[in-house]
């Protein structure tokens, strides 16, 4: 109701969720770096294959000022019990879950707070992305990754003193919801 902090907005649902863990962050606690893009274009496959990764998503400024339109961050954590790390198959199909749920908290954020950007773990929409030859064919559940848009995400949880380590037979999958309440 028009009384609930948005804490206790969220609150009266987000249990209902196979969340481990979950933060509130403002966005300014956020810590950006225009470097972070190097890494997008050097070190990761995706660089130039798909709509929701860099070049496709315009540049690491435009990125950074969509997020300043934000005034809060929702970060949430999901775990997998994977016998082990190194198995690929089972890190996939925890990411891809992972995913569906951000989509799924982000349109219940979006019910709550009107606009939400959303950004995880990278688009997983389609087994292969049409970019660059054809449009998206999902630009309503395209998802971006964190770093994508100059996030440095494990600079900004160290700084708040979050902590995440769950053993070696695990894998974390964090999403930042950026909304404004």
């Amino acid at each position: 109701s028009y009384f609930m902090s948005y804490k206790e907005t969220i609150e009266s649902f987000i249990y209902d969720y196979p969340i481990l863990e979950f933060h509130y962050l403002d966005r300014k606690d956020l810590i950006f770096s225009e470097k972070v893009r190097f890494l997008c274009e050097h070190e990761c496959e995706h660089y130039g294959h798909s709509w929701a990764c860099p070049p496709a998503i315009g540049s690491i400024e435009s990125c950074i000022k969509k997020c300043e339109k934000f005034s809060r961050a929702f970060l949430f954590a999901t775990i997998a019990q994977v016998e082990d790390s190194l198995n690929f198959e089972a890190c996939l199909k925890a990411r891809k879950e992972h995913e569906d749920l951000t989509l799924e908290l982000r349109d219940r954020f979006r019910q709550e707070f009107g606009e939400v950007l959303a950004l995880s773990t990278g688009c997983m929409q389609c087994e292969t992305c049409a970019y660059p030859n054809a449009p998206c064919r999902h630009p309503d559940k395209r998802v971006a990754t964190v770093e994508s848009h100059g996030i440095l995400l494990m600079q900004t949880v160290e700084a708040m003193n979050i902590c995440f380590n769950y053993g070696n037979d695990t894998v974390t999958y964090f999403t930042l919801l950026l909304f404004n309440a």
